[in-house]
């Protein structure tokens, strides 16, 4: 008897513990591992000791802790694939809007506030200070929204009929809070987009 009330006592006090440790974690996958290691002790002690609230909690907080790890997971391989691959554009055409805009059409100008991103669909764009010219399947204006001014770097005009589709700064940004991994997708864009501009701004300087 003695032994078992040993036992269960110290399954008490390992379960304690536990909750005191994680307190410490400051990762969030050792943080649930404990909380996890801390509900079974807290199910064995309620088990052993017959308290029924304490065993119901931790039985209802163990599934709750391991589906958390499980998303983090899942979160930790998505933001490494982003990593790893290219950004495939069309990840972000559901959540566009599309628009048909006729030849000679001025999208935006140099300096302008920058609130919308593009994606060219049909036709081809001009960003008439550098020189230029995109084709069909391009992400453009996605610089500007995460400067700290938010202005265009160039202006940019269609050289023939075009269809974009366009995703506000607002969407943008409740899109980027709730999938992280679309954050690093723009900033894998933005920083090809930027290589891509000084590469041709100083081919145009040479041709020049």
């Amino acid at each position: 008897m003695m032994d078992y009330a040993f036992w269960t006592e110290m399954a008490l006090w390992l379960a304690s513990a536990l909750v005191f440790a994680a307190f410490f974690m400051k990762a969030i996958l050792p943080l649930r591992a404990i909380a996890i290691a801390s509900n079974i002790a807290f199910v064995a002690y309620g088990t052993a000791a017959e308290n029924l609230p304490i065993f119901i909690l931790h039985v209802a907080l163990l599934p709750l802790n391991a589906l958390r790890i499980f998303q983090h997971l899942k979160l930790i391989r998505t933001v490494r694939n982003a990593l790893e691959h290219e950004p495939k554009i069309e990840k972000l055409i559901p959540f566009m809007t599309r628009y048909a805009i006729p030849s000679g059409t001025t999208v935006f100008k140099l300096g302008d506030r920058a609130e919308t991103i593009y994606l060219l669909s049909e036709g081809t764009i001009e960003f008439t200070e550098l020189g230029v010219s995109l084709g069909p399947q391009t992400i453009f204006g996605e610089v500007g929204p995460f400067l700290v001014d938010k202005s265009r770097t160039a202006t940019a005009v269609c050289k023939t009929d075009c269809v974009v589709f366009a995703l506000s700064e607002a969407r943008l940004k409740e899109m980027v809070i709730k999938e992280p991994a679309l954050g690093l997708f723009l900033t894998k864009l933005v920083a090809q987009r930027l290589n891509r501009n000084v590469l041709a701004a100083r081919r145009h300087s040479d041709g020049n």
